[in-house]
């Protein structure tokens, strides 16, 4: 059975951000990917460290990240977050985005 693929309302506007072309392939390549094993530790895919936004990263083309979470039981996997990797910065919708890089375990 194929993993089923959902995504946020938030990581569609940020997919948007990129224009409808290139939303558009960083988008079916996720899904392609995703589908088939979300679970999968390779040079491209990744757990995360502990952290509120997602489980999961997925880099694509070399600059796009998609951040997901994964629910094994149910084979569901959600994108969450879509963005682009310049230096050490995660660009999402024209903004910086280092939620997913905090640390909360001082708390």
């Amino acid at each position: 059975m194929a993993w089923k693929v959902e995504i946020k309302e938030e990581a569609l506007s940020h997919l948007a951000w990129f224009g409808q072309k290139t939303g558009r392939k960083v988008l079916q390549h996720a899904i392609e990917i995703l589908e088939q094993n979300p679970l999968a530790e390779t040079k491209n895919m990744k757990s995360l460290r502990p952290n509120p936004v997602a489980q999961r990263e997925l880099r694509l083309f070399g600059k796009y990240r998609v951040l997901f979470s994964v629910e094994a039981k149910t084979k569901r996997v959600t994108i969450i977050l879509v963005g682009e990797k310049r230096g050490n910065r995660l660009i999402v919708s024209g903004r910086e985005f280092s939620e997913h890089h905090e640390n909360h375990s001082a708390q």
